[in-house]
């Protein structure tokens, strides 16, 4: 099974998963990147705007090259999701 690094991004540097997780593929990755990002939300709740915008995820493969990158507006706004790809 494929093995994923969920990283967050921002004005507040870079957050790296160290461990990461196996999923079956893609999609898998970019739902549980997704369920990461909601429960952050709240705490997210008090930064500057401009700063939220600047909040990213980014999917790694196990060569730690970046498969999926999902901005704030796409897990913030869930209704406006985009494509899975890099």
């Amino acid at each position: 099974m494929p093995h994923y690094y969920i990283d967050m991004k921002g004005h507040f540097g870079t957050s790296e998963d160290l461990v990461g997780v196996e999923l079956p593929d893609i999609l898998a990755a970019r739902a549980q990147a997704m369920r990461i990002a909601a429960e952050l939300l709240d705490a997210w709740g008090g930064l500057v705007p401009r700063h939220c915008d600047e909040i990213i995820i980014e999917v790694m493969n196990d060569k730690l090259c970046p498969v999926l990158t999902i901005p704030y507006a796409e897990f913030a706004c869930p209704s406006k999701a985009g494509h899975v790809g890099a």
